[in-house]
């Protein structure tokens, strides 16, 4: 396991290198220049000429770009253009707060999903399996931007309560930071729910079919023994797959709904840079990102091993 894990850290170097030459090419091919548009009304030709200077937009993409990958080799991810702070200490705390957010709402989409997955596959036909078929198709079909705002129209309006604006981490101040979350985290969490819900029911209704189960049943093992001590772990790997692969898109598409709830996250960081024409942070962002997307595929892969002793790397 171990030789399997290291083979797999080395394998993201071409992986990552890859990413930041795609994003480093996309984002200079962005019509629009940072400078003119740093410098507003104040934008006169030599102005423009010296800031872009001073910023090494004067040199070539590819003077650039080797620039860009020695620091980030050195683990500097260089400085915003905009604010002339470092970016890698404003990505980690912003990733902290996307973090909170995105486990907050995997845990309430799972515990929404598995369970009712669970019962749809267990009375299968039936009427509760019908309603839960169509509530994950509305939860596929509408956009986490219109449930949240659905949920701050309704509490607001009906209810009177607005979810506080400063953001609390929850080792700080659980209860605070519990208000803060708690409508970003669903909106998110029902979105989750909607795919694991329909990926638990399949792959539980492919191992309600086996062999083992059948012999399960004619042991005397009531229903939800067969399903919870037989069926259960046997059905887990493609749900930890999508629930794996939904955790790093969450981490990288949370912007909607960190821009809806004005949270300061990693999303809202790197939407402001796209805004802006930073190029440093939007690239620093995109890569942690993608950074982390592979390590949650890799922490997935470790899974398995503990979910089916049989798959050895």
């Amino acid at each position: 396991m171990g030789r399997y894990i290291l083979k797999r850290i080395v394998s993201l170097i071409p992986i990552v290198f890859g990413i930041s030459v795609l994003v480093f090419t996309i984002l200079h091919l962005v019509p629009g220049d940072p400078a003119s548009i740093m410098l507003g009304t104040n934008a006169t030709p030599e102005a423009v000429k010296a800031l872009r200077q001073s910023m090494g937009l004067d040199q070539p993409l590819v003077t650039q770009y080797l620039h860009w990958m020695g620091g980030l080799m050195q683990g500097d991810f260089g400085v915003s253009v905009h604010t002339g702070q470092a970016i890698l200490p404003e990505i980690l705390k912003r990733f902290a707060i996307t973090l909170q957010l995105t486990l907050f709402g995997a845990i309430i989409g799972w515990s929404i999903a598995i369970p009712l997955g669970i019962l749809s596959a267990v009375r299968v036909h039936s009427s509760v399996d019908v309603l839960v078929r169509v509530t994950a198709m509305l939860g596929i079909s509408v956009p986490n931007f219109a449930i949240g705002t659905l949920l701050l129209l309704g509490l607001s309006l009906y209810f009177g309560w607005f979810p506080p604006i400063d953001v609390v981490n929850f080792w700080e101040n659980p209860v605070e930071a519990f208000q803060v979350f708690v409508l970003p985290a669903v909106t998110m969490g029902i979105v989750l729910a909607a795919g694991v819900m329909r990926m638990t029911r399949s792959a539980f209704l492919e191992t309600l079919d086996k062999d083992f189960i059948r012999t399960a049943r004619a042991k005397g093992n009531n229903q939800w023994t067969v399903v919870i001590g037989h069926a259960l772990r046997n059905s887990s790997i493609p749900i930890v797959t999508i629930a794996g692969m939904q955790i790093g898109y969450l981490l990288g598409g949370s912007v909607i709904v960190e821009q809806l709830f004005s949270i300061p996250g990693l999303g809202q960081y790197i939407l402001d840079g796209i805004y802006q024409r930073d190029y440093p942070v939007v690239q620093g962002g995109v890569l942690f990102i993608a950074l982390v997307f592979v390590l949650v595929n890799l922490l997935v892969d470790v899974i398995y091993t503990w979910i089916d002793p049989r798959i050895k790397y």
